[in-house]
């Protein structure tokens, strides 16, 4: 009797330490870091059209953008995750152009960087691959799977830049330097695809509203038609996505 107990204290210990080993190996946790372009939309290189809801100029709008991000699953399809975005913001007016809104030959040029947290919800969530597609006699794409998710969250961008304006009565333009910080509403939706066991190729798009009329530097100075158009931008990110590891204390791993 004494021997069947302590074989059963031991698989009972056994089986708690591979139970809380399971729990340490979740892989809830994601990293993810990639490169993209950002598109601005405020009052320089607006249109003329007051009514027009969306502009791009591959010239005077689009620059680069990186980024660095951590999420984590709390829950099926439930996701929180936070982010550094850092770039490049830009947008020219052509002077005279009719078609576009101030066309002064208004310039702004700003490294920004953005931080933000986000929840994301998995609206199509990654299918198990089946294994015996061939025996049943179906195609590799009864293997594909796009997980895809929308999101939204809150975050701020700080903007350190020069805005250049004609000088009045003169030939010449004048460059100022400028900074602010502007709160912003991201939304968006990404999609996922696995490369690896734990590797996952991620492509977002989404938008960020901001909740000021500076971004750019033009905004509503006296005896100036500035501030028609609310500041916000556009991104398109290309990422790279790892799964973690979590260790003893629920946190993730970044090694091993």
């Amino acid at each position: 009797m004494k021997n069947k107990r302590f074989i059963f204290l031991i698989a009972l210990l056994a089986f708690i330490n591979i139970s809380r080993a399971q729990n340490w190996n979740q892989r809830k946790y994601e990293f993810q870091y990639g490169i993209g372009i950002v598109n601005f939309m405020g009052d320089i290189a607006a249109p003329s059209n007051p009514n027009k809801l969306f502009w791009i100029h591959f010239i005077k709008t689009l620059s680069p953008i990186a980024n660095v991000g951590l999420r984590y699953n709390f829950e099926k399809r439930h996701y929180v995750s936070g982010h550094v975005h850092v770039g490049q913001m830009y947008a020219d007016d052509p002077l005279g152009n009719p078609n576009f809104h101030l066309a002064r030959r208004h310039k702004f040029s700003s490294f920004f960087t953005e931080i933000s947290a986000k929840y994301e919800f998995s609206i199509f969530e990654e299918r198990t691959r089946r294994t015996v597609y061939k025996q049943l006699g179906e195609t590799r794409l009864k293997n594909f799977s796009l997980p895809t998710y929308l999101f939204i969250g809150f975050g701020a961008t700080l903007n350190i830049g020069t805005f250049t304006q004609p000088e009045l009565g003169t030939v010449n333009t004048k460059t100022e330097s400028y900074s602010n910080i502007a709160p912003v509403i991201p939304i968006g939706i990404g999609f996922k695809y696995k490369v690896s066991r734990y590797t996952y190729l991620n492509l977002e798009v989404g938008a960020r509203l901001a909740l000021n009329d500076g971004i750019d530097n033009a905004k509503g100075k006296e005896n100036e038609s500035y501030g028609d158009f609310i500041d916000q931008y556009q991104f398109l990110n290309i990422n790279l996505i790892h799964k973690l590891r979590t260790n003893k204390k629920g946190f993730p791993k970044f090694r091993g």
